[in-house]
């Protein structure tokens, strides 16, 4: 752990000595009941070492190479090795052999349960729990507090009364790996905290035992906040497609109405394949009538634009006669069509009247009459 929170847990109750890690540099002890609430909020991670006399730390040779494989495992093959039933213990690997060889640290399930249970009496929800010895670099052994913790291998640690040292150690055979004369310390967590960055101990806090972490509550809120703004852009592209739909329905409606005026003109017509363009070129030829404008084609090309920015009125059919052109439109409402109205007078520059305006099923059917030039 490079950044982060170390705490040393030594029994329910007691007092807690922890230091931040920044960068992988050990700060200042700390000695209390719990840190501060803003300590613990404001650290990346928190990890918390337990007495390693609670931990049995051991290697196993697993046939498996993936740790989900290899964690189904090893509870079988850790068996031999436990003095107490293997249900009542809990079983943690590592998180990647070393060599086909799996760390593994072995706890008693009420003895993990009750560590979780007074860090939480406390504030604390720690990312992960190691066994104190475990931290250190293979080989060393440091005595503090008229305890010795050492590190054996890559794979075992243990820790002991000082008293009782020269005998654990022959049983282990460590006194063969040359770390039978442990390293005097005053202040044993600074030490650890170095030793944590390189020893990757196993974490505790697996399985049933796997922590929430500390960023769950906000982490859903962010779910939360992700799914919302899936929603909106779904929901936003469907009015994009709708809009696009009644436009579309609005220029078909305008196409149709052209074609109308078209084959009015041009009643041998058969196919008007682009009425827009036709009705263009159309009046470019009319130039024998007088100005193109003042024709009915003309008004109606010039009204186009007008009736194309009423979203809510659409176009139901055009009719010319004696230089004045009359329009069939649809609208919510009097109000509306008085407006369309207004505008076909500015933009023309010609009278427009309301001829007529019909109410059927909440909508108005009205008559448009545009005049002629004044």
């Amino acid at each position: 752990m490079r950044d982060g929170l170390l705490i040393r847990w030594r029994g329910p109750g007691e007092v807690l000595e922890w230091l931040r890690i920044e960068g992988g540099r050990a700060g200042f002890v700390q000695r209390e009941l719990r840190p501060a609430a803003s300590v613990l909020e404001k650290a990346a991670r928190i990890a918390v070492l337990v007495p390693a006399e609670d931990v049995l730390s051991i290697g196993l040779d697993l046939p498996a190479k993936k740790p989900e494989a290899a964690r189904k495992a090893a509870a079988f093959a850790a068996e031999e090795q436990v003095a107490a039933p293997i249900e009542s213990v809990h079983v943690a690997l590592a998180e990647a052999a070393n060599d086909g060889r799996w760390a593994c640290a072995v706890i008693a399930k009420p003895k993990l349960a009750a560590i979780q249970s007074d860090l939480a009496q406390r504030g604390i929800v720690a990312d992960a729990v190691h066994a104190d010895a475990a931290c250190l670099a293979s080989g060393r052994a440091l005595r503090s507090d008229a305890r010795v913790l050492a590190r054996i291998d890559g794979a075992r640690a243990l820790a002991c009364d000082d008293s009782l040292w020269s005998r654990v150690a022959h049983a282990h055979g460590i006194d063969t790996h040359g770390i039978d004369t442990p390293e005097a310390v005053d202040e044993l967590l600074p030490e650890l905290a170095r030793g944590l960055v390189v020893a990757d101990p196993v974490n505790l806090l697996q399985g049933e035992f796997a922590s929430a972490h500390r960023g769950s509550g906000a982490l859903r809120w962010w779910r939360l906040a992700a799914v919302l703004a899936v929603v909106a852009v779904f929901a936003q592209t469907l009015w994009m497609q709708l809009d696009a739909w009644r436009l579309q329905s609005r220029l078909d409606a305008l196409n149709t109405a052209m074609v109308q005026v078209y084959r009015e003109r041009f009643p041998d017509a058969q196919r008007v394949p682009n009425p827009r363009l036709m009705l263009d070129n159309a009046l470019k030829q009319a130039g024998a009538a007088g100005e193109a404008g003042d024709s009915g084609l003309g008004l109606l090309a010039r009204a186009a634009p007008v009736l194309g920015n009423q979203t809510q009125v659409s176009l139901i059919g055009a009719e010319y006669r004696g230089g004045q052109l009359e329009l069939r439109v649809d609208a919510p409402d009097i109000g509306v069509l008085d407006g369309l109205r207004e505008g076909l007078a500015s933009s023309l520059g010609r009278p427009v009247t309301l001829e007529s305006a019909t109410a059927e099923k909440g909508r108005i059917d009205g008559r448009l009459r545009i005049g002629a030039k004044p």
